[in-house]
């Protein structure tokens, strides 16, 4: 990895000056916007250079889950000040960076049995993640009523505001070996069943389509009409238990989904509350009218086929076949799967959010 004049490095073995709390770390995934970010990446950083401090470095993920690993070593090394440069796939890892999160290969079906994630360990109380969207749909920016993106909003990173914001912690079983599991932290929301399916099989066609619309749109053709309800439990706060034909469940510290979907409209990010959206029994067609609604400002308190909770934790478990379950937009596992809310457990930084409608 080599520095250049530009300060653009790929270097994260040098050490920080503890003295320069401006210290900045870049981390961007130039794959991102269908690789605009990357190839694009020059003319922006001879855009944006005059606007960020004069101590910063420029790092460069490769693969998947560098993001992850990558922030560790930062800031097990003493940076505090990460900028997150990518689609909610890239902001999702270099966030899930900023704690210690292990698997654990004991988890058990029986819902009483299954085990959230004790505490969050977080690496560097002090460090601050710096939300700068550069994906196609950036529904996290979204969420968090941000104007601006990429270029626009790195030119503003010196006038971003610092705010606290709950996480989301997930254990979700591995598709291909279910007695393993995966802890992850999701910030904008988890989609179970049909709408991670859809997901991931997009993420599937989009190796052979490379137009993101196309593939999606792909998707959902193949997958709505032929999607069946699962028989699932769903245990809320431990004490409330659902047991019904699901077609989707939502778990949501935002209000959008992808496709600009509110699905969860009461959604706040610094409330203490998993927002819950469970949609049963829908067939086919029944259910693109339920994904139209969503886009509405409907709170689904005369839905009889739209159940919304805020709880503090919720378990799924599916009766039935193996149910997709992705986070913040990428496919992570299966059911059964816990979702329990951190209050104020992560530090952003973001542009002044836009005035909410």
């Amino acid at each position: 990895m080599k520095s250049s004049k530009n300060k653009v490095s790929r270097d994260n073995k040098t050490a920080p000056d503890p003295h320069k709390l401006t210290d900045l770390i870049l981390l961007l995934n130039p794959n991102s916007q269908g690789g605009n970010t990357g190839k694009n990446w020059a003319d922006t950083y001879n855009k944006v250079k005059d606007f960020l401090p004069k101590a910063h470095k420029i790092i460069f993920t490769k693969k998947a889950n560098d993001g992850i690993f990558i922030t560790r070593k930062l800031l097990r090394k003493g940076y505090k000040n990460i900028v997150a440069v990518g689609g909610d796939g890239t902001i999702n890892e270099i966030a899930n960076g900023f704690y210690d999160l292990e698997s654990d290969s004991k988890q058990t079906k029986d819902y009483r049995n299954f085990k959230p994630l004790p505490r969050l360990k977080p690496i560097n109380p002090r460090a601050t993640i710096y939300v700068i969207p550069s994906g196609s749909r950036n529904v996290l920016a979204k969420s968090l009523d941000l104007q601006h993106q990429g270029t626009e909003s790195l030119m503003r990173i010196r006038h971003m505001k610092r705010r606290k914001i709950d996480v989301i912690a997930a254990t979700i079983t591995d598709r291909d070996n279910p007695s393993l599991t995966h802890n992850r932290i999701v910030l904008n929301a988890a989609e179970i069943g049909i709408g991670a399916e859809i997901i991931d099989r997009s993420k599937k066609v989009r190796g052979k389509i490379k137009s993101r619309f196309v593939s999606t749109m792909a998707s959902v053709i193949a997958t709505l009409p032929a999607y069946n309800s699962n028989e699932c439990d769903i245990v809320i706060d431990k004490h409330k238990k659902i047991s019904s034909k699901m077609t989707m469940g939502i778990v949501a510290n935002g209000r959008f989904l992808g496709g600009g979907f509110k699905a969860a409209p009461r959604a706040k990010f610094s409330d203490g509350l998993l927002d819950i959206i469970i949609l049963i029994n829908s067939g086919s067609f029944k259910m693109i009218d339920k994904l139209i609604e969503l886009k509405g400002t409907s709170t689904y308190k005369y839905e009889e086929d739209i159940l919304y909770y805020q709880a503090s934790e919720v378990i799924f478990l599916s009766k039935e076949r193996n149910v997709t379950v992705s986070v913040d937009g990428e496919p992570i596992g299966i059911l059964p799967a816990i979702f329990k809310i951190y209050h104020n457990a992560l530090t952003i930084k973001t542009e002044a959010a836009s005035p909410r409608i």
